[in-house]
């Protein structure tokens, strides 16, 4: 079993994903820096990363690394007058390529993992534009977008106010989603390929763990 393997088992298969990472002897010298990086909640990026892999209701490869990784590039800047984590996104997706390359992921894996480390920030608030929704979905990949959403919900209910935000931001941004996609795709198609996005939108687990590529960001 190669390290990737390792890993994602390890996650599935213990209690709670975060427990592995308790007793994992795996070198991973970032999450261990995020122990000392304390976001504008007081909670370190290190708690939040544990929380966020917990509260996936999917749990597939692609997820729980995206999970894993989405906020591991913070490197606290404090002149601001608190903490500020400026391109945060990007420094994730340039960890996440380097130790998913390492650790023998297939470039797939690779691909829609950092395909959403780099957009887990995306703006969603007033996008209203059909091009805006186009460049979106091109920039996560349609087979990703089930994915995207698992982990911007989870990373949006490890803080408070979840419950309002994705109500009254996540929803309506996946109703868009849903809708251009459902003019996309071949009638029988649309109709499966929506049918699977409710099923994880409304946070029932799927039995599959390679399902295809299914805030308040810090």
């Amino acid at each position: 079993m190669n390290k990737i393997d390792e890993i994602i088992r390890g996650m599935q298969t213990a209690k709670l994903p975060s427990d592995y990472w308790i007793t994992s002897e795996i070198e991973f010298s970032e999450l261990e820096a995020s122990r000392r990086i304390i976001q504008r909640n007081s909670q370190s990026v290190y708690e939040h990363t544990m929380l966020v892999i917990d509260l996936l209701t999917v749990k597939n490869s692609i997820t729980l690394l995206a999970g894993l990784f989405h906020d591991l590039g913070k490197n606290c800047n404090t002149s601001m007058g608190g903490p500020r984590f400026p391109n945060h996104a990007s420094k994730s997706a340039d960890i996440t390529r380097i130790h998913l390359t390492e650790w023998g992921a297939t470039l797939y894996i690779i691909d829609r993992v950092v395909r959403i480390v780099s957009t887990h920030m995306y703006d969603i608030v007033d996008i209203i534009q059909e091009k805006t929704i186009r460049k979106f979905i091109a920039d996560v990949g349609l087979d990703n977008i089930e994915n995207w959403f698992t982990v911007r919900i989870a990373d949006s209910a490890s803080y408070s106010q979840h419950g309002q935000y994705k109500r009254h931001i996540i929803n309506p941004f996946y109703k868009k989603v849903k809708e251009h996609i459902k003019g996309l795709l071949p009638k029988d198609y649309a109709l499966q390929y929506l049918h699977k996005q409710n099923t994880i939108i409304g946070g029932k687990d799927c039995k599959d763990d390679d399902a295809p590529l299914s805030m308040e960001g810090g």
